[in-house]
């Protein structure tokens, strides 16, 4: 039997992609795909480098149509990958692709997994981050038809699973979770929280961590994390010595002049961008006493099992989370969960952690005991049952 499975693992490997749009160091579902699938050849598709110079000039022809777009699109309240630009995107990606010979191709997220490019013969499995929707709900057409037309879908969010397969129309479809790779990001093990305190100067302090991006659509907060400020800002003034660590890539003018009206300069510190597994970035994550994962209604967030909730778990820190479907899902009891808004619900449950340090560390050992379901070892079986169903290997 396991010399079967080999054979198969190595047949398949052979002609499958993994295609993603994002560098896999960064984003790393396709390092998962190919834990579960050795031989599975991984192609990041940033640029149309089969193409050349003629390539580059028609990928700026592109962006240029997809702003112009994406500025009309937002007045009448359209979103995701917008159309005419979605449409000559698959025609320079069937391009890009030709001469492949792909026999199953895995692409992250709908633009990569159009029929367009890869034709009626090649199996196409959806592995489907996020489920873009405008506030409202609506969903771009060509997304849908690109689901509809993959032979199986996978995605990272089961209560987004529901959502849409309640809406739309799968041939197959599964559930399986970002979770972690223990083996490589692991801060309890990698992680020295006493020598980042010292060597960043915050000894002594109650740290708290937010670790994520800011994200706004026309001018609203989508992340949460201005709710989150102003919780803190709420802490602050009780609890003199706490400290919010921000892991952001940078601060947005919005934040930045939050940050400012409420005079939280001196509490607040920015670490930036870091490379995801770093010895620095795990030893944020070991020094913070409390992380905070904040959310919005916007659907793209409040269904999202976000990738960070994973990574809090592996971290084994209490955790403060807004209620929505996604942090539910994801988290299960290990949380101190409080209300979607609920500004000074979130600063009442970041005093309660930062007085009761029994609290703290049973939430803790919960969060790292939750991480362990989510391994990358026990999620690349399933991974690696659902591709070969799709494909009948």
């Amino acid at each position: 039997m396991r010399f079967m499975y080999a054979e198969v693992n190595e047949q398949i490997g052979k002609t499958c992609f993994f295609v993603t749009g994002f560098d896999p160091l960064s984003y790393r579902r396709p390092l998962l795909a190919k834990k579960a699938l050795p031989h599975l050849k991984i192609y990041h598709f940033s640029k149309f480098k089969r193409m050349g110079l003629v390539g580059n000039l028609l990928l700026k022809y592109f962006l240029k149509i997809a702003k112009a777009e994406g500025l009309i699109c937002k007045r009448s309240r359209s979103g995701g990958d917008y159309y005419v630009s979605a449409l000559l995107r698959d025609f320079l990606g069937s391009l890009e692709f030709k001469g492949l010979q792909a026999s199953a191709v895995i692409a992250l997220n709908p633009y990569l997994a159009s029929r367009a490019i890869w034709g009626a013969e090649s199996t196409v499995i959806l592995d489907w981050m996020d489920v873009w929707m405008t506030p409202e709900g609506g969903m771009n057409p060509l997304d849908v038809i690109a689901a509809e037309e993959a032979d199986g879908v996978i995605f990272w969010s089961k209560p987004m699973m529901e959502l849409i397969t309640r809406r739309i129309h799968l041939e197959k479809y599964t559930y399986i979770p970002h979770g972690t790779d223990l083996f490589v990001f692991d801060p309890l093990r990698y992680g020295r929280r006493d020598r980042f305190t010292r060597e960043i100067g915050i000894k002594d302090r109650f740290v708290l961590l937010y670790s994520g991006g800011l994200w706004r659509g026309n001018g609203i907060d989508l992340q949460g994390t201005d709710k989150m400020l102003e919780a803190f800002s709420l802490v602050a003034r009780k609890l003199g010595n706490a400290l919010l660590l921000l892991q952001v890539p940078k601060l947005d003018g919005p934040t930045l002049t939050l940050i400012k009206r409420l005079r939280l300069g001196s509490k607040v510190k920015v670490i930036g961008p870091l490379p995801y597994a770093s010895f620095l970035r795990q030893s944020a994550f070991a020094a913070a006493d409390v992380l905070l994962a904040p959310s919005s209604k916007h659907p793209t967030v409040y269904y999202a099992e976000k990738i960070k909730l994973f990574q809090y778990m592996a971290a084994g820190r209490a955790i403060v989370a807004e209620k929505t479907p996604g942090s539910l899902s994801a988290l299960g009891r290990a949380a101190f969960f409080v209300e979607l808004g609920d500004v000074e619900g979130m600063a009442e449950a970041i005093i309660e952690l930062a007085s009761n340090k029994e609290l703290r560390e049973e939430l803790g050992a919960r969060a790292r005991e939750r991480a362990q379901l989510f391994e990358w070892e026990k999620l690349a079986p399933a991974y690696r049952r659902f591709v070969f169903e799709v494909a009948n290997l």
